[in-house]
Formats: C-alpha cells, structure tokens, sequence
C-alpha cells in the first residue's frame, strides 16, 4: 500500500513507536543506508521487521507499507494480520490519504516433468496455446502480460517459462488513487482481490494438473 508521504517515518524514534506495536516477533533488519540527498538513488528510507518463524516481513517507509508472508493457513490469517498493521500504523503515524493498494502472488511450478510433458499438462491450454504446441520442443524461455481492467481497479497476470522445469503465474491486482485512509476499507477491498485472484489461479491451471495436486486420480 502507498500512502501520502508521513515525513516522521524517516525518524527512528517514531519508527520504533511503530516497532513496539508489532510485537516482538518481527524483528528489525538491517537494510542499506538510504543514499544521501543529490546522491544517486536518494530516497526514503525502509525499514524492515520480520517474523522468522513464520517468514513474514513488514516492510515500511515514508510513503508505503508492505505486508509479505512466504506461507499462512488460510487467507483470513493473512488478513487479520494486515488489519493489525494498519491499526498500528493508524495509531501511531496517523496516514490521513491512501494512493495505491495492492495484491500481488508469485506463484511458480518447477517439476522436471515440464520439458517431456508440455506446458499445456500443467497449464490451462488458453494460456499454454501460444508456445505450447506447434513451436518445436525445445522451449527455454517466454514471458507474456496480460493486462485487464476490473471495477475501477487493474488486474495484471503475468506468465511464462522462466526456466526449462519453472513456469511462472504473477498475478497483481492494483487499484491507484486518492482515498481515506481506513483499516477496515483497506482489508474488505484485499479481500476482495484475493477472492478473483484465487479463482484466477485455479482457471490458469490445467484440469489434470489440478487434479494432482489435489491429489485425484488424472
């Protein structure tokens, strides 16, 4: 999420008013010094706090938060998480006006299979059809967007083999502009992102590969 720019998030001692809310299980990471003023590069600072155990990071500067976890139960983990963050944010930097908020998941499929089975086995043959038949069998890489309006908002899918046993499915689904800063608007609105991202992922896939990680017969 990006936020209109809170200048007393490039003060530590606010910083770690912020810190304190978390908790102590995201723990402070030390990240590069941000480039002084006229320096290539020069900008806010990030500051980084994870959480170890579960691999979540909470990433902050002066003009965004990022809320990333590597893995979670379910999305209603997630989210409460998130909504926690906001408060914390709200409470102690008090964000008047939100300017961007999105979803992003990376998802990638490496199985040796790839090269001898055809992208087509694991992905939905709309996606596959452009460089699953007909092009020769020694595909090594391709990379395609796709890029939709959704209500107001932008819905980007990104996909390809990125290498011979990894196909890549990047979805990100954004919406840009002005509005109120609120926790429980910020969280509704990524619920609903989640909710068309998640059925996105499950089209983009082959019925037969569906299947297997299901653990059903093909």
């Amino acid at each position: 999420m990006r936020f209109a720019p809170i200048y007393a998030l490039e003060q530590p001692g606010s910083v770690a008013e912020f810190q304190k809310c978390l908790g102590k299980r995201y723990v402070a990471q030390e990240v590069p010094r941000a480039p002084a003023k006229g320096q290539a590069g020069a900008g806010s600072s990030t500051w980084l706090f994870r959480d170890g155990e579960r691999g979540w990071t909470v990433s902050i500067t002066s003009t965004s938060l990022g809320l990333e976890a590597g893995a979670y139960v379910d999305f209603d983990d997630f989210a409460g998480e998130l909504k926690q963050v906001l408060r914390n944010l709200e409470q102690i930097f008090e964000p008047q006006t939100e300017v961007r908020l999105g979803v992003r998941y990376i998802n990638r499929i490496e199985d040796e299979r790839l090269p001898k089975r055809g992208i087509a086995f694991f992905v939905n043959e709309q996606l596959a059809g452009p460089v699953g038949k007909g092009l020769g069998n020694e595909l090594q890489h391709s990379l395609c967007e796709l890029r939709f309006r959704e209500r107001g908002a932008w819905l980007v899918l990104r996909h390809g083999l990125i290498e011979p046993t990894t196909y890549l499915l990047d979805f990100d689904h954004f919406v840009e502009g002005e509005r109120d800063f609120s926790p429980n608007e910020i969280v509704q609105r990524v619920n609903r992102f989640h909710a068309l991202i998640e059925r996105l992922f499950v089209w983009a896939l082959s019925e037969r590969y569906l299947n297997e990680l299901k653990g059903r017969p093909r």
